[in-house]
């Protein structure tokens, strides 16, 4: 068989070929905060890699990574394995839910929109467990909707889910959901009883980790906004971030463009009277046993969009765990429900300009995330060669305000003075002017803005400096990382951005 004629008739192939190309750049960027964390707990022996009380996250990223940084540590390398690689399957099982549930039409574009989704390729090029849940979520639901049922293949795909994402669980309890009406209770309990005897040992290692969040909020006064935003906000975002990406969501030209053109021809599309839209309400929601009992593919695509995300979102009231990077597993089905709907329209005209639509938004998307910095990581490593070029380690001295220097700057060598308040919050500190104390030997000053409207909200640091006789002499900026205050000695004034020299 050639190749075009190997392609012709196997065309996701050459669709997660153009995946993998636009998901290289990047690929060694910058580790940014999280993924340098990530990075150095998987740099610890192997005994310690269960030891992950700080991080709230299940150990199966820290252990891909660990055996990972074996070979390499480099930034590819790593994102490789635990993040680009389970990129591409999940839109692989994506393309076979599809094709299985409804037509080859629907499961080419549904690969078509997740291949080429600036949120997808974001997250297919970040060590952190974002991509790797996704990948368990789609293989599990493939044995799902194939027959004969594979018991243990689904246990296993979810005991890998389950370690991957503590936001898996809404996604199988949907799964089991969906299991028990289709297969019945029997085959049910023999698939939960596995599932829960597997992952009962880590559960109390979750709970240190639940205990130890909750003091994080309770240390840092602010906190909760960083790590969670608010409930209706958070409902809402989910699927503007689908459709939208990395792109910012602010009234710019092409995105009121491309929004008012969605609205437009959706409308034209779907449009009924809202006398006709009360009454199918009505009559679906009375139909809803119904279609629950029969299970039919629709139904099944879109209680496995709604069910987790609905869910997630009211345990969000006591938990707030709802961020739409955190449910990326469910948008291969929000590109299902779409795809679905929309092969079944005999507009043609109209679905090309919606299709079309949705691709150009995802390009731009993918445009944009090559060519901005604000939308790329953290460039940490790229600051940290800066300052290493620009001041002299012997003559300067980094200060952080928290109780450890960031992780990625221990990460990227070489090793650099730093001091940090040694607490997560200066008014914790007993003695600020002592702590600081070692920089009366130096000529430079270089203090963090980076989390310190948290940690410092009053400016404590900039303060006690300014009482050692040093003085602002200019920042630099970083997108993402914020402003590095440069502080000198009053004699060293050379314009805004010194020159140690």
């Amino acid at each position: 068989m050639t190749v075009k004629k190997f392609i012709l008739k196997n065309p996701i192939w050459l669709i997660l070929l153009f995946a993998l190309l636009v998901r290289l750049p990047l690929l060694s960027g910058s580790f940014w905060l999280d993924e340098s964390a990530q990075a150095l707990e998987s740099s610890r022996p192997f005994s310690q890699q269960l030891d992950l009380i700080p991080d709230f996250q299940p150990p199966l990223l820290h252990l891909i990574t660990h055996f990972a940084i074996y070979f390499s540590n480099t930034e590819w390398w790593l994102r490789l394995w635990g993040a680009l690689i389970p990129g591409l399957v999940s839109i692989w099982a994506s393309y076979k839910i599809a094709k299985k549930l409804f037509s080859e039409k629907t499961a080419l574009w549904t690969a078509m929109l997740l291949a080429t989704s600036s949120f997808h390729i974001f997250f297919s090029q970040e060590l952190r467990p974002y991509s790797l849940p996704v990948m368990w979520g789609m293989l599990s639901t493939l044995i799902l909707v194939y027959q004969p049922f594979n018991l243990w293949k689904f246990i296993i795909y979810s005991i890998l889910g389950l370690y991957s994402s503590y936001l898996y669980p809404f996604l199988l309890l949907t799964q089991l959901f969906i299991l028990w009406i289709k297969q019945g209770t029997i085959k049910t309990i023999q698939t939960i009883i596995p599932i829960i005897a597997l992952f009962a040992p880590w559960l109390p290692m979750f709970m240190k980790q639940l205990n130890a969040g909750q003091s994080l909020r309770t240390e840092i006064p602010g906190w909760e906004t960083v790590v969670s935003i608010p409930q209706v906000k958070a409902l809402i975002m989910v699927p503007l971030k689908f459709i939208f990406g990395v792109l910012n969501i602010e009234p710019t030209w092409p995105f009121i463009l491309s929004l008012l053109v969605l609205t437009f021809y959706c409308v034209k599309l779907f449009w009924v009277s809202p006398k006709s839209l009360w009454k199918n309400l009505i009559k679906t929601f009375k139909k809803i046993p119904k279609l629950l009992r029969r299970m039919d593919a629709n139904t099944q695509t879109i209680t496995l969009f709604f069910m987790p995300l609905l869910t997630s979102w009211i345990i969000s009231f006591w938990v707030p765990v709802v961020r739409p990077k955190r449910l990326l597993f469910l948008l291969p089905f929000f590109y299902l429900i779409f795809a679905s709907w929309l092969s079944k329209k005999k507009q043609e005209k109209t679905v090309a300009i919606i299709l079309g639509t949705f691709l150009f938004i995802n390009l731009w998307g993918i445009v944009s995330y090559w060519s901005e910095a604000s939308l790329q990581r953290e460039n940490w490593r790229e600051l940290k060669s800066e300052i290493v070029r620009t001041f002299p380690a012997s003559t300067s001295l980094v200060v952080m305000s928290f109780d450890d220097s960031f992780a990625p700057w221990r990460w990227y060598e070489p090793e650099y003075p730093t001091l940090v308040t040694g607490r997560k919050h200066v008014q914790d500190v007993e003695s600020l002017k002592e702590t600081l104390k070692p920089a009366f030997d130096k000529e430079y000053i270089l203090v963090f803005d980076y989390l310190r409207t948290l940690t410092d909200p009053e400016d404590k640091i900039l303060e006690t400096l300014n009482d050692f006789g040093f003085v602002g002499r200019g920042v630099i900026d970083y997108p993402g990382i914020g402003f590095v205050r440069i502080y000198a000695r009053s004699h060293n004034a050379i314009g805004s951005r010194p020159s140690p020299f």
